[in-house]
């Protein structure tokens, strides 16, 4: 036990270094590419939050290869100091280094998978809010903040445009009817959209329809409030837009099954929602290919060869993580093989690789 939490406390102690290390050097970068745009009254106050949350984001992003170089410098430095060779002459083998850093990989990939559904999916928004309220650096806030989502009704009669949304309704709505031939036969636009009486009505406020006759003419009526009866089932409007990266676990799990029974594609969710998972287990396997690496025999060098190692690992990581990642996206294979593929080929490398070269 006295072996393991040493060897676990210097991985701890690696992992926070390397991990502070990469986080403060994107936020001085960062703030260097837009001091420009940091000014006006309570500036400073606004920048503190806008790189508090950032600061979480970049953790989330960066932390499992912060526990992979963690690995490498703590197997390099049991080394340096002789340690992993005292250890070889009592008999003891890789495993006693091997499994301390694990469980403490372990231990990190808990604390990102609830950083992540905890902090980061709201700090993702807030500090998108910031740069475009407070610095008017709109980027990708105001088309998330707005919460704009399309999407075709049943047979494809119907495409409706709705923004806001949720159990008091939508905000300009405009809903589009087709022909079987995909002509324009009518648009209705509202100022608001809330649920009617009865199911599959809708009340609708300020509404312009307009019926395009086949002639080319165009008719257009107003009415302060009308009733509608659209043929979607109610559960279509619970439809939610934006990246599923920024969603919680549970809202991924709830879209999927929506997406799902409404006849959706739900690809790139179900791939999301089991990343929400693997991507916090990554420092694991690669981990183990870096000790596999770092306690190899005849290995020469120190902290230089590790870091060496460590860039080497994660190339070779993120590069199996794209193939997968596109492979899932384009339904070659199941979300699930390709959010997992990644770490089980690196955890079986990495297994291969102590047991017979370390």
């Amino acid at each position: 036990m006295t072996l393991f939490l040493h060897v676990a406390r210097r991985a701890v102690v690696a992992f926070i270094g390397s991990l502070v290390a990469v986080v403060g050097l994107f936020l001085v970068v960062d703030f260097a590419e837009n001091a420009s745009v940091f000014h006006g009254e309570g500036w400073i106050s606004a920048v503190l939050a806008l790189y508090a949350n950032r600061a979480a984001i970049v953790a989330y992003q960066t932390a499992p290869a912060a526990m992979l170089l963690a690995a490498a410098i703590t197997a390099s430095d049991l080394r340096r100091t002789r340690e992993y060779t005292a250890m070889r002459a009592l008999g003891l083998g890789p495993w006693r280094v091997v499994v301390p850093v694990l469980w403490v990989a372990t231990v990190v990939a808990a604390g990102i998978g609830w950083l992540d559904d905890a902090v980061v999916v709201d700090a993702t928004a807030r500090a998108d809010e910031i740069m475009a309220t407070r610095f008017h650096r709109v980027g990708s806030f105001q088309r998330a903040s707005e919460r704009k989502r399309w999407f075709r009704g049943r047979g494809g009669r119907r495409i409706y445009h709705l923004r806001g949304g949720g159990e008091q309704g939508f905000e300009r709505v405009t809903v589009l009817e087709v022909t079987p031939a995909f002509r324009l036969s009518r648009r209705i636009d509202a100022s608001r959209m809330t649920p009617g009486g009865s199911p599959g009505d809708w009340k609708l406020d300020d509404v312009a329809e307009r019926t395009f006759r086949e002639d080319g003419g165009v008719e257009t009526s107003f009415y302060p409030t009308r009733i509608y009866h659209f043929d979607e089932e109610p559960e279509a409007f619970a439809i939610r837009a934006g990246r599923p990266a920024q969603m919680r676990r549970a809202v991924l799990g709830e879209q999927i099954a929506l997406r799902r029974r409404l006849g959706l594609p739900a690809q790139d969710f179900a791939l999301q929602w089991h990343e929400k998972i693997a991507y916090p287990l990554a420092g694991l396997p690669a981990g183990l290919v870096a000790l596999g690496l770092a306690l190899r025999r005849e290995r020469k060098g120190h902290l230089t060869a590790a870091i060496v190692e460590a860039v080497a690992v994660s190339f070779a990581f993120w590069a199996a993580h794209g193939i997968c990642w596109s492979l899932g996206l384009s339904g070659r294979i199941p979300p699930g093989v390709a959010a997992w593929a990644p770490d089980a080929l690196f955890f079986l490398a990495g297994a291969v690789a102590v047991r017979r070269y370390a």
